[in-house]
């Protein structure tokens, strides 16, 4: 799916009032619209946003309504789980955490982007909640959900309030953020100014957290902490897979040992029986040169499969044992 720009006029503004830069960072899913979105609050194609996908943390500035904003674009996270592909889970989330080094000494707020062109369900909250994580438990007090609407018919109908209140699942991540959030349409009507009633909204989440920012060294220290713990857990599991491999070696060589002492007494044992050939002895009695020997055929056969079953079940599980190491 490929995201169009919301092109929003921000009018023109020659000077920067006394209020300090506002820093933001936009968060979300691939393909909801975070780059487009970032370009309607500066108002100029800051970000690429139609069909490129954004793979690292960018930060844009721009003067909006006088005031100086400072807005971070970031990678969009995987559709499944915050814990899914490590390959993929890594990259994101290391690039989340380095947003927050380009807000030193930290964001005003984070904008968590929701497209309301797709169903958004219990599988997509959680994942969003998880992703928040990243940002510390104080992060939920600086977060609004910016709803981007590419095509006002996706409300059938309806307005963005009623669509919010219709689907449990968005009104629980509203309510997780003091029930903000905000939309922008890639086309607005000639009365409205979405982008000033968003800086509105922030000022006002700005002023309901007396000023205080989403520290960056909080969440850099968050994030070296997981890393620590992270490797602790992958070190705890090679050492279990380790304790394993050496149990089954263990297990398998006894096996090994036993099947070669079975297999000596055959040897030695097999021949112990002598009997005078008659024709009332049962099948069982093998002759050998002058002499009928009778062996348990099928209690030895029986064991000797038992055993092989046992042992290349072993060296299965060894052999899969040594693949994750």
């Amino acid at each position: 799916m490929h995201v169009h720009s919301l092109i929003v006029s921000t009018g023109s503004a020659t000077s920067v009032s006394n209020n300090p830069e506002l820093r933001l960072i936009l968060i979300g899913e691939r393909e909801t619209g975070k780059s487009a979105a970032g370009n309607a609050i500066l108002g100029r194609q800051a970000f690429d946003a139609v069909g490129v996908r954004t793979r690292v943390s960018l930060r844009k500035q721009g003067v909006v309504r006088g005031r100086l904003l400072a807005v971070v674009d970031t990678p969009g996270w995987e559709w499944f789980s915050a814990r899914g592909a490590p390959t993929s889970r890594g990259a994101a989330q290391k690039e989340m955490v380095r947003s927050a080094e380009l807000c030193q000494p930290g964001a005003h707020g984070l904008l968590l982007v929701v497209p309301l062109a797709y169903s958004f369900g219990e599988r997509e909250r959680q994942v969003a909640e998880e992703h928040m994580q990243m940002f510390g438990q104080r992060a939920w007090q600086h977060t609004l959900v910016l709803f981007t609407v590419f095509d006002r018919r996706s409300l059938r109908d309806t307005s963005l309030e009623e669509e919010v209140e219709d689907n449990d699942e968005l009104r629980a991540l509203v309510d997780k953020c003091g029930g903000r959030y905000h939309a922008l349409y890639s086309r607005p009507r000639r009365d409205e100014d979405p982008v000033a009633e968003l800086l509105e909204k922030i000022q006002v989440m700005v002023e309901k957290n007396e000023g205080a920012l989403l520290p960056s060294q909080e969440i850099l220290q968050g994030a070296s902490r997981r890393e620590e713990e992270e490797a602790q857990r992958e070190e705890e599991e090679r050492r279990e897979r380790e304790k394993e491999l050496r149990s089954m070696r263990e297990s398998l060589k006894q096996l090994e040992e036993e099947e070669d002492a079975d297999n000596d007494d055959d040897d030695d044992e097999g021949f112990t029986t002598y009997r005078t050939p008659s024709a009332t002895q049962p099948d069982q009695w093998r002759s050998v040169g002058k002499c009928d020997v009778y062996r348990d055929d099928d209690r030895q056969e029986n064991s000797a499969i038992h055993m092989s079953f046992n042992m290349n079940r072993l060296r299965s599980s060894m052999q899969q044992s040594c693949k994750t190491q």
